[in-house]
């Protein structure tokens, strides 16, 4: 649109939106001319490029003068166009830029609203979550002490984190590494990770956590060295060597087929003489609350009975129970391992070995002094007889002797699933039977004598070799 201040000959210089260029015509002499007669001039495009303005004269695809406006338009928006679809982008990246800004200036007035949660206060708030599952004393133990490790291993990084929300999936790959190197055992490794990854689970919105840092932590393969089963004349060796209370607590162990612990906390309460029958809520089952009953051999009700009637409150086993249930100051059980070593002392007295050859320390004679020394293999040393070998023998002893399976699942527990489907009441009846299925020191008093042959073979019996046993005697 011309004014009264514009000159008859200036043509009239036509503009598009903002950043669209300006299209106008030259003339063959090089001045612009009036765009409106298609006929006359070439169309030129005026923009600016990063503050730079930019003259280009407008040709076809053979090379020719555009001179019409549809034609002039249309190569417009083709030069354009990357230039309008970076603007697009960078104005995205605005919005996105003030998006984020708006997002953590939120998320720190929540924070500060409500503080995500601190690692000082982390084990109090798992205690009371709703969200955690029901878990026994020992159990807890065993995490409180997991976790007071990991917490005092935060407390030593630079920079140390200050909530669980700090904790990163890094952060957690570096504690793993510190259990890695030989510390712990892979099953105590693999125990502690899951402890870990449970408690950060459990702990998820209080800690508004992005993710759980031990997630992806792998567990390791564990290679189990299960206890092998005694024979029958170590049974009786270890037995009839023993004394006071040690003689008792292995009684108890080889004829109920119970964990140390709860040989060790057993009480008079769960002991009934008069009708044969132990009745006891196993320690590592206690969450379920559902009781084993076991019926007493002759053996151990003859050793037990040795307690006189006005004693037989509190633990069977006094001494044994006041060293399993101490806790120091930090809460830890610290003189349960006095139990085991006593055990561990008297089978190398009985001259068992309980060590698998090869690891551990080992006994040489000293060169230089004739004396006998521990000399360490380098390898850590691996258990395969101990007090839980009390508890294989009296499996494997019941299952030879035709015990049905419910009834010996019954005692030693049904975590498998395949096995719970076997599962049977086991009434007071049938308990006091099975306690007869095998009496290991009490020969009939009408038996013939065995030769010295057979005697030999029953020396060396074990659940292995009971049928090749039994065949050579029938034979015989």
């Amino acid at each position: 649109m011309k004014t009264s201040d514009t000159p008859e000959n200036e043509p009239e210089k036509r503009r598009g939106k903002r950043g669209a260029g300006r299209l106008y015509k030259r003339d063959s002499s090089g001045g612009e001319c009036s765009g409106a007669d298609d006929s006359h001039g070439a169309f030129w495009l005026e923009y600016r490029v990063n503050g730079q303005r930019v003259r280009q004269r407008l040709i076809d695809s053979q090379g020719n003068a555009i001179t019409k406006r549809r034609d002039a338009e249309k190569e417009r928006s083709r030069i354009l166009a990357p230039f309008a679809a970076k603007e697009t982008v960078e104005q995205l990246r605005t919005i996105q830029a003030k998006l984020a800004g708006a997002e953590a200036v939120h998320a720190q007035a929540v924070d500060e609203a409500s503080p995500p949660l601190s690692i000082s206060h982390a084990w109090d708030a798992y205690l009371k979550s709703p969200d955690r599952p029901e878990s026994g004393e020992g159990t807890m133990r065993n995490y409180v002490g997991q976790w007071e490790r990991f917490e005092r291993w935060a407390k030593r990084q630079t920079p140390k984190p200050l909530t669980l929300r700090d904790i990163t999936p890094q952060t957690a790959q570096d504690y793993a590494a510190t259990l890695n190197g030989g510390t712990v055992s892979p099953n105590t490794y693999n125990k502690h990770i899951a402890f870990l990854r449970l408690f950060f689970r459990v702990l998820d919105e209080p800690a508004k956590l992005k993710e759980n840092p031990f997630a992806k932590i792998r567990s390791k393969n564990l290679k189990t060295n299960s206890r092998r089963e005694l024979t029958i004349a170590e049974l009786k060796k270890i037995l009839e060597s023993a004394t006071g209370e040690m003689q008792t607590l292995l009684y108890i162990g080889t004829f109920t087929g119970l964990r140390l612990g709860d040989c060790c906390t057993l009480l008079w309460g769960e002991v009934d003489l008069d009708r044969g029958l132990i009745r006891r809520i196993p320690n590592k089952t206690a969450k379920n609350k559902k009781p084993v009953l076991i019926g007493i051999p002759s053996a151990l009700h003859a050793k037990i009975s040795e307690t006189p009637p006005k004693q037989r409150t509190g633990y069977v086993l006094p001494k044994y129970a006041e060293l399993y249930t101490y806790t120091n100051a930090e809460g830890d059980p610290n003189r349960r391992p006095d139990i085991v070593h006593e055990i561990q002392a008297h089978f190398k007295n009985c001259e068992i070995r309980t060590v698998k050859p090869g690891t551990g320390f080992i006994e040489k004679i000293n060169p230089e002094t004739g004396k006998k020394e521990k000399v360490s293999t380098g390898k850590r040393a691996v258990l395969e007889v101990g007090f839980h070998s009390l508890r294989h023998t009296w499996v494997s002893l019941h299952a030879a002797a035709g015990t049905p399976q419910a009834i010996v699942q019954n005692v030693i527990g049904h975590a498998n699933p395949a096995m719970t489907a076997h599962y049977t009441h086991v009434s007071e009846d049938t308990a006091r039977h099975t306690a007869k299925a095998w009496q290991l020191n009490e020969p009939s008093a009408t038996r013939e004598p065995l030769p010295d042959w057979a005697r030999e073979l029953a020396k060396g019996m074990n659940a292995e070799n009971w049928e090749l046993a039994k065949k050579t005697l029938l034979e015989e």
